[in-house]
């Protein structure tokens, strides 16, 4: 007699006795998930999880979630570790938590992500695992520049606009200022001892290090901001929608969110700093004068920091 055919019913009901769909459906959400064992291992990392971080499932499950893979830090820059770790408290008290932090990805840099933590309990109340959802915390820093890059506009490692479209934005928006009173501010952001990291390391790591540093920097402005690759290692910011205050925070935090960044280079960690100079443009300001207020900076009180 030919062989009958398995019932579809039974099927899916094996398959979702088996995890099988819910396995399937979770890798096709846009959300980062991953769940843990009660000692806080992971043992499943979707595909959302895959495509924010960068790390594939495969290097992630079996590790610790506080190891030294996605190394959250808070917008101090401090590494999150033991008692802060978002999936300690839930795991010890069972309250679910949210909160925003900034992840460090494969390639080093650091994104902002949105956590909701949930502990996974059994019928009895037992704790025995939890359950994270992250996603990107805030959209794409700047606008689809696909059309700017059919006219050479674009840098191509970094990603920012070239130098000279940069300038031309520039010299738009203090006219703009000056006509309209649109307020605007300016950042100017350098790496630090790049020709030491180059003789130690060589052109290739300074060129990752770049990339790095740009998208760190990308990832953590807003849609009104535009990032202009302008020297060698050297980044401009027109910031838009910003106080002084805010426009000060936003320096130190870009600042402090590179240097907790870490580039591995033939398996060694190397990490970057930046100096950081912001201000607010005021009337009657060009782009010859947004670049040469550096003198001034100290006396008039305007935002410095270096590392």
């Amino acid at each position: 007699m030919p062989e009958t055919a398995p019932d579809t019913r039974e099927i899916v009901e094996q398959a979702l006795r088996d995890g099988d769909i819910y396995r399937l459906l979770l890798d096709q959400m846009e959300e980062g998930i991953y769940i843990t064992d009660r000692d806080r291992r992971i043992l499943y990392w979707n595909g959302g999880a895959e495509r924010i971080s960068g790390y594939y499932a495969h290097e992630i499950v079996g590790r610790p979630c506080q190891g030294d893979l996605l190394m959250y830090c808070d917008e101090s820059g401090q590494l999150l570790s033991g008692n802060t770790y978002p999936l300690r408290d839930v795991m010890e008290h069972g309250t679910p938590h949210e909160c925003t932090l900034y992840m460090r990805h494969r390639h080093g840099h650091r994104i902002p992500v949105h956590i909701r933590s949930q502990a996974i309990c059994q019928a009895s109340g037992e704790r025995v695992g939890a359950v994270e959802i992250f996603e990107e915390a805030t959209p794409p820093a700047l606008p689809d520049l696909s059309i700017l890059a059919e006219y050479d506009c674009l840098d191509e490692l970094t990603g920012g606009l070239k130098r000279p479209f940069g300038e031309m934005k520039a010299r738009q928006a203090a006219e703009a200022l000056s006509l309209f009173g649109i307020p605007f501010g300016w950042i100017r952001v350098a790496i630090d001892s790049l020709d030491r990291h180059e003789r130690r390391y060589g052109h290739g790591m300074v060129e990752s290090a770049v990339k790095m540093v740009a998208e760190t920097l990308a990832n953590n402005l807003k849609t009104l901001d535009w990032l202009t690759y302008w020297d060698r290692g050297e980044f401009r910011i027109e910031a838009r929608g910003y106080s002084q205050a805010q426009l000060e925070e936003l320096r130190r935090t870009l600042q402090v969110l590179v240097r907790t960044s870490t580039l591995e280079w033939w398996g060694d960690p190397v990490r970057v700093t930046v100096s950081t100079m912001a201000r607010m443009a005021v009337p009657g300001d060009t782009l010859e004068s947004l670049e040469r207020w550096e003198n001034q900076a100290t006396a008039s009180g305007e935002s410095r920091g270096e590392e």
